[in-house]
């Protein structure tokens, strides 16, 4: 089967431990999960009414927001801010012990209108694999160093990690911790480049994601780590497609509530079966 990225997500049109600054538009996607327009979380756009981001991130019944459309993490005349309407949690989301199924949805106010700093990434289906060895980029406004400084950049960084084989990154994460119990559970996905390159406190939520031809795909989100950019510690990722059936059929239901057309159809975000693997 021909592996195919379907049209409109994806596309590139116009802080992170060790990352650099990003240019204006590059990550089209990202967004910034905010709590009286203050940055909490990163996230991504998945449809014009749809935000995806880690479960951990929605512990409160505080009224969220989303900003996007710049990569400031403060408000400019370019950002773009609409209130969250409904949040959804994984049901089965645990913050006990290690973090598991760490993923919700945002369902915003309005639909927003793409752009050229606007846009959707797209999302897999359950069939879909990344090789070990690739190479994926993860995004955010989170803080630059794990003790010191401040919690949250100005502006968006990026670093690339190298997605790691699920058995290596257990036998990484368990000597880290000096446990032989299985840290590193179905549903999560590890990446690691080198010591001083990493996701950290401020980045949760936001987008791993790798190219896949001519299109990028979100293959993780950010959800935990011990510590921030250690030698020989991955980070971890709430694996997507694990999850890809849950999150069609939230937006599914949610679509059933309101007129025809008033959401944008999933099925078009969605990648085939296929495997992502290392160039």
């Amino acid at each position: 089967m021909e592996n195919q990225v379907s049209s409109g997500c994806g596309q590139v049109i116009a802080k992170i431990l060790g990352g650099k600054e990003a240019e204006e538009g590059k990550w089209p996607w990202q967004v910034s999960v905010r709590i009286n327009e203050k940055h909490v979380c990163g996230g991504s756009l998945i449809t014009q009414q749809w935000v995806l981001t880690a479960g951990h991130c929605i512990l409160s019944r505080f009224r969220y927001s989303v900003k996007m459309g710049d990569r400031s993490v403060h408000k400019e005349i370019t950002s773009v801010v609409v209130p969250v309407r409904n949040i959804i949690v994984h049901p089965q989301l645990s913050v006990v012990g290690v973090i598991q199924k760490d993923l919700a949805l945002l369902q915003l106010l309005y639909p927003v209108n793409f752009t050229m700093t606007i846009q959707p990434i797209c999302i897999p289906q359950k069939t879909f694999r990344v090789e070990a060895g690739t190479t994926c980029w993860v995004t955010g406004w989170g803080r630059k160093e794990e003790y010191g400084g401040s919690l949250i950049t100005a502006v968006l960084h990026e670093v690339d990690q190298d997605i790691i084989h699920h058995e290596k990154c257990n036998e990484l994460i368990q000597k880290a911790m000096t446990t032989k119990r299985n840290i590193v559970l179905e549903g999560m996905l590890c990446g690691y480049k080198e010591a001083g390159k990493d996701s950290c406190q401020g980045d949760s939520g936001g987008p791993l994601v790798c190219k896949f031809k001519d299109a990028w795909v979100q293959v993780g989100i950010v959800s935990w780590g011990l510590g921030c950019g250690r030698g020989n510690v991955p980070g971890v990722y709430t694996d997507i497609a694990t999850y890809a059936e849950w999150i069609l059929d939230v937006i599914n239901r949610a679509a059933s509530l309101y007129p025809a057309g008033f959401l944008i159809p999933l099925l078009c975000l969605l990648l085939p079966l296929g495997v992502l693997v290392a160039p």
